[in-house]
Formats: C-alpha cells, structure tokens, sequence
C-alpha cells in the first residue's frame, strides 16, 4: 500500500509540473506587448500640438522609435505657447478631430471637461489589450502632480507630458567671484550668496546692475501676456498670497488676490524694474531666457523645463557649467513652487483614440521618461529623478525640491479669464496706471463676479 500511495504521489507530481508547465508556457505566449497591442492600428497616422520647447523636441526624436516597433506614424507639430493653445481651441470648438491627443497646460483641463471635449482615459486603463501591465501610474508618478496636472473633479483625464515649476536661476561664476564677494560685503554688510529671502535677491540684483556693461541683475517678464501673471504667482505665493482660499484647482472658494500679502508681493515685484534691463516690459519668457544664455543676467525666476537650454546645451548659452538653480527665496509662504505642467489628453473628436492612447502610454515608461528628461524635459517620475544620469544635472535638487513644494492653482473651466484678468491688472500697475492695491481690488471684484456665489470677496476693496 506504501509502494502504490509512493506512485500515485509522484503521478500526481508529475502531471501537476506539466500542467503548470503548459500554463506557463501558454501564458508566455500571451504576455502583453506593445507590437500585439498596437496591431490593429498599424498603418494610421496620429497627430498632436505642444509647445516648441525641448520636452516636445526630444518627444519627436523619440517618436520614430515608436512608429518602427507599432507601425503608427506620429506627426507632431509645434507652435509657441499661445499659439499651440489657440490651434488646439479652435480643433476642439469646431470637432474637427485635426488631433488624436494634444499637450496643453494643465489649467485648461477645466473648461475641456465642462465642454466635453476631452475623454477620460480610465477605460484604456481598464483594457487589458491596450493597457501595458508594466504601467503603473497609480505608483510611479508623483502623485500630488499627477493629481493636479492631469485629473478633474476626481476624475482621470491623462498624463502628465512635463511636471513643470518655476524657481530661481543665479549665474555662480559671479556670485563666487572674490572681487565681487568682497565689493558686496563691503556694500551691504553681509555675505554674497544665492538669495534665500527677497531682501536679498533685491540686494543681489541692485548689485549686478551695470548697464553701461550690458548686465543687470534679474529680468522681469513684465510683458502684458500669461508669462506676467505666470511670474508673479512666484511672489504672491512666496509672500503667502494667493488668488482663491482653495486647497485643489479645481475648487472654488474666497477670493484673497487682494490680500496684504498679495499687495506687498506685487509691489516687490515691481520694485525690480530698476535692476532689469530697458526693455523688461515688453518680455516674456523667451527674452529672458535668451539673456540668461547670453550671460546678460545675474539672476531670474524661470521654468524648469528651460534649464537645458542654458545649463546643458553648448550650442545655445554662453553660461554651461555657470548657472546655479534653487527654490525663489522665502518669505512668508515658506519654501513653496507652483504646481503647472502640459498633460496629454485624449479629445472626444480623435479619430485614433487607442493608437494615441498608446503612444502616451509609451511615452509614459521609465526609458521614454529618461531620455526625454534628459534632452530638456520635466519627468513626473520620482524613479526618474532618482536615476544616476539625472542626478548628475545641475537643476535636478531644484526639480525635485520644487515637486514636493508645488502649490496647485486653478484648474476650473473659468482658469483662463481669471488669468486674463489679472494680466490686464498687473498689466495697468507695472505701467503706472494704477497701485498695486487699485490693480489687485479690481481683479478680486471681477473675478468674484466671473465665479459668482461661490467666490466672495474675503477683503474689502476700494
């Protein structure tokens, strides 16, 4: 009885090992891949629109990897920040479907959803034939941006295509400078250094002013475009201002522009006029980096996605291995950046929803995050940062400093008016037109008017 309970044991092994044998085998045979996934599609063309900077430049590098493993053609076409905003307004107002995904600044994502001009993804998510098993985005993004880049009203609506902030620039070849060092002690009675309050940036900035050299100490984007109020939310959010008493973009709540804080921070931002050169009220963020990298400027506040044009590309700036990064200096708000990006988002028109679906998704992985973080872009990807080549940029401890300080802003369908308000304000204050407290009580009036009920005004206005 011993002997045959011994053979029917090892039978039943055996047959267990070649069942489970056969079910790896067969499961092998069916793992997920992007060339079964992306079948169906081959042959079809998608085409977006972003911003021409260097995220969406290596994006294109990129593509043609893509299109040989799929057999999908990516057309990408690129176009400065206003104009790929209108391009893409005008596709989605006319239901054309030009775009299979476009790129747009996460602030937009509001008035997308009220319209139902753009899909959720959380159904590709859920489709095992399209949904790579390795993408995990619910673990390998940073959540907080991801959340505010890229979701509406809980709702998942893409990703995030640059995890973008604002933080300071400072040329260290001057700031380490011996003579520079010990004509500022001398000056001001203490250390030269990158700014860690306001007092200091404006000291730094008075200091490197020397127009009959051509230098000046910080550019302003004082120019009546976004890049203004972009610029400004810097200071009103360092001082502890802000423009609606929300905790998420989305919400809706007091209106506080008007603030204490928000006046003193606008009015230090106009303090450093003088320091800027001539022409600062006709720039934008363009202008100013292109002084950066002709060596013109001591210091500025500018995107994080710019740094590789000026710390990294030899072909462009002038200033490789002499710029310095870190978080605006610290007043009242403590250390805080602005939660901003471009998201991928899949229009309700697209013709080619899957194929599009893919390429993001693509993009979306770790080697795609690299190379493009790499050539000038803005990972969402913690594990990205954390990588060895990463490390090593000279802007990565800013990036990431400025990832877990960043301070959302509104996201609702109303976003872009409440923009346009308040650069036509601050427009009339840098001017001279009115005072900081004038310009700031009728941005607080209209965009309480412009939100209705749920925004009064939390201060009192003249």
């Amino acid at each position: 009885m011993k002997f045959a309970s011994a053979v029917r044991y090892k039978k039943w092994i055996l047959a267990a090992t070649v069942t489970a044998s056969i079910s790896l085998v067969f499961s092998s045979a069916h793992a997920w891949t992007l060339e079964e996934a992306a079948a169906p599609y081959k042959g079809v063309t998608i085409r977006t629109v972003g911003e021409s900077l260097p995220p969406l430049e290596a994006m294109k590098k990129l593509a043609p990897q893509f299109e040989k493993q799929t057999g999908i053609k990516v057309e990408i076409e690129m176009y400065e920040h206003s104009e790929a905003v209108s391009k893409v307004m005008l596709d989605l107002n006319s239901q054309r479907g030009r775009y299979d995904f476009i790129i747009q600044p996460h602030r937009e994502i509001g008035k997308f959803v009220a319209n139902q001009q753009v899909d959720s993804v959380q159904p590709f998510l859920d489709n095992d034939q399209l949904r790579d098993p390795n993408f995990k985005p619910d673990e390998q993004l940073y959540q907080g941006l991801w959340k505010e880049i890229s979701w509406y009203d809980n709702q998942v609506y893409g990703f995030p295509f640059t995890a973008l902030s604002m933080y300071m620039w400072y040329r260290t070849d001057l700031l380490s400078d011996e003579n520079e060092k010990k004509g500022f002690q001398e000056k001001y009675g203490y250390e030269l250094a990158p700014a860690k309050n306001w007092k200091q940036y404006r000291d730094n900035a008075e200091w490197f002013t020397r127009p009959e050299q051509r230098q000046y100490g910080t550019a302003l984007q004082g120019k009546r475009h976004e890049a203004l109020w972009y610029e400004w939310l810097n200071f009103l959010y360092s001082f502890g201002g802000d423009m609606l008493d929300t905790k998420t973009g989305s919400s809706c709540g007091p209106v506080i522009v008007n603030s204490p804080e928000a006046i003193a921070a606008t009015e230090y931002y106009k303090s450093l006029i003088p320091f800027s050169p001539p022409d600062t009220l006709n720039y934008f963020w363009d202008d100013v980096m292109a002084l950066m990298q002709q060596g013109s400027v001591a210091q500025m506040v500018m995107w994080n996605d710019s740094t590789y044009a000026v710390a990294i590309d030899e072909t462009a700036s002038t200033v490789v291995g002499k710029v310095g990064f870190d978080l605006v200096p610290h007043d009242k708000g403590g250390k805080v950046a602005q939660a901003e990006g471009w998201t991928y988002l899949i229009p309700v028109a697209s013709k080619n929803k899957e194929a599009a679906y893919l390429f993001i998704q693509w993009m979306m992985a770790y080697e795609q995050q690299l190379n493009q973080h790499l050539n000038g872009g803005a990972t969402s990807r913690p594990d990205v940062y954390q990588s060895e080549e990463v490390q090593k940029l000279p802007y990565a401890q800013a990036s990431m400093a400025a990832n877990e300080a960043a301070k959302p802003k509104p996201t609702m369908p109303q976003s872009a008016e409440m923009t346009d308000i308040l650069v036509r304000e601050l427009s009339s204050f840098m001017a001279n037109e009115k005072t900081a407290k004038e310009a700031l009580d009728r941005s607080a009036q209209d965009i309480s008017t412009l939100l209705g009920e749920c925004a009064p005004l939390k201060y009192p206005v003249q």
